[in-house]
């Protein structure tokens, strides 16, 4: 677990500054950090499908709102969302593609929808502690790099804190993804298109288990 405070600490020893005791200390860093926090949580929420930022709603129609051309139904999005992972027309996420996302709404010709969604809810600053450890050490140097230029005059130092952020985000995507339930990823047109003209020896639908690593089927690249 961390706290704001911890992980504006992380930047300034990114930064190679010195550290603070407070969020208020009269310092450049706390004031530039203040106005780049915000953007900075918002970029790394977004960034990833974090499991932690996971949100699942069903949804029902504004009878307010005007339906796009050609649609019966318009849903608003939901309070705190801020990407869309999945919309299904069933409560089990099932495939479906028959919506629209238009003028800042959903619309569909079914009258309920079910959307999974990253949500704002744990951006709050109250949250931070809730943060899983390699995500806020990618806010750090996140946080870090977008105030790089401001406090300080060496673009040296920016190339490395870039290199540094982008190898922390692809760790903090790897460790989220082990944390999922196991799960089956389908098997390539090539190879449903051998099997279903009878070539190869498997029959099982080939779908790769998935938990934490990934082992890709016969003819997948």
């Amino acid at each position: 677990m961390a706290t704001k405070l911890e992980i504006w600490k992380q930047a300034l020893a990114h930064l190679e500054k010195a550290a603070i005791t407070t969020l208020t200390d009269d310092v450049e860093a706390t004031y530039v950090f203040a106005n780049a926090w915000g953007g900075a949580v918002e970029e790394a929420f977004n960034s990833g499908d974090w499991n932690f930022a996971k949100a699942s709603i069903a949804l029902s129609p504004n009878a307010a709102a005007t339906p796009a051309l050609g649609w019966a139904h318009a849903f608003d999005y939901p309070q705190g969302w801020l990407r869309t992972l999945v919309v299904s027309d069933t409560s089990d996420f099932a495939t479906f593609h028959d919506y629209a996302d238009e003028g800042g709404r959903l619309h569909a010709q079914t009258p309920a929808l079910y959307l999974r969604f990253i949500s704002d809810v744990n951006a709050a600053d109250d949250k931070v502690v809730t943060w899983p450890t390699m995500f806020w050490r990618y806010v750090a140097l996140k946080l870090a790099f977008d105030t790089c230029g401001k406090l300080t005059s060496g673009d040296t130092l920016e190339e490395k804190l870039r290199q540094r952020m982008e190898r922390a985000l692809v760790q903090a995507k790897n460790i989220d993804a082990r944390n999922e339930n196991n799960k089956l990823i389908e098997p390539g047109s090539w190879l449903r298109a051998r099997r279903s003209s009878g070539v190869g020896g498997r029959h099982d639908g080939g779908a790769t288990l998935v938990g934490g690593q990934i082992s890709f089927g016969e003819g997948e690249v």
